[in-house]
């Protein structure tokens, strides 16, 4: 079992200049973990779904707004967003930084984007 995921393990998954995702793979499946940093709006239009997973997103620091359940969201360092299998979201911030864990393990097949 791997207890420890060094910084330098960490894959980045995702650079698309608003957003960038670093994941740190565990070698169980149940549940992942990764920082996902945000300057300006993700995704750039309409909204991300992911089908599978639940996710819990913890802003280690920055500040800006979630939409999410028909509504707007304000969230700055400290806060807790959880987000729920199937709900449209997207996320809009400057600085900001997430620490995101999702369940089951999350995968590039549940997520979706979606214009409407």
């Amino acid at each position: 079992m791997q207890y420890v995921i060094k910084k330098s393990q960490a894959i980045t998954t995702q650079d698309i200049g608003t957003s960038r995702f670093h994941e740190y793979r565990f070698t169980f499946k149940n549940a992942s973990l990764g920082v996902s940093e945000i300057n300006g709006r993700y995704p750039t239009s309409g909204y991300d779904v992911d089908e599978a997973v639940e996710q819990s997103w913890y802003v280690e620091s920055g500040a800006g707004s979630v939409w999410a359940a028909g509504q707007v969201w304000p969230i700055g360092q400290g806060d807790m967003v959880h987000l729920l299998p199937g709900e449209k979201y997207w996320i809009e911030g400057n600085d900001l930084r997430l620490i995101v864990a999702s369940s089951p393990e999350w995968s590039e097949a549940q997520h979706k984007h979606v214009e409407k």
